[in-house]
This record gives structure tokens, C-alpha cells and sequence, in this order.
């Protein structure tokens, strides 16, 4: 994984365990077997297609998308919580 990628992936990460409520292993489990991780895999070139969303965007879509596809429609859950729209360096995708 490239260092972007890495960081991506810890932000991921970091955002499953917080806002998804897991512990550190149930977040990198639902990451990994979410397709999210194929695009964070070496292989993939087109970064821009994670770049357009934020990290907390693609932590929902990795716990919530199998069951909910829906799941951006729950106001409880989009747009991000206002805490995490404070201290993200990403802009605001909500």
C-alpha cells in the first residue's frame, strides 16, 4: 500500500472505531472485507475514485452498505456528525 493509501486506511479505520462503536480489530475486519479495501490494494491506481468521499463516508459504506445500501438516507448517520466535519482536514462532503 502506497503511504496515501495508508493513510486512508488508518483514517478509515480510525472512523469505524469511533463513530462505528467497533474495537480496532472488528474495524480492520469490516474494512477488509468490504470492497473499499480492493480500491486501497496497490493494484488500484485511481486514487481520485476514494478522494471524492471522506474517510467517514467510506467507514459507513464498509459497515453499513451489505445490509443498508440506503443507509446515507439515515440522518443519524449522513451527513457526518459535526465533531468530525470540525477536526477533518478533508472539506465537507455532506
Amino acid at each position: 500500500m502506497i503511504n496515501k493509501k495508508k493513510d486512508l486506511y488508518e483514517e478509515i479505520v480510525e472512523c469505524l472505531i469511533q463513530y462505528g462503536n467497533l474495537n480496532r480489530e472488528e474495524a480492520e475486519s469490516s474494512l477488509l472485507s468490504s470492497p473499499i479495501y480492493r480500491m486501497l490494494d496497490d493494484d488500484f491506481d485511481d486514487l481520485g475514485v476514494l478522494d471524492h468521499e471522506t474517510p467517514y463516508y467510506w467507514a459507513m459504506e464498509a459497515l453499513y452498505s451489505k445490509e443498508r445500501p440506503d443507509w446515507y438516507q439515515d440522518r443519524k448517520l449522513w451527513p457526518p456528525p459535526k465533531e468530525y466535519l470540525d477536526n477533518s482536514k478533508r472539506p465537507n462532503k455532506g
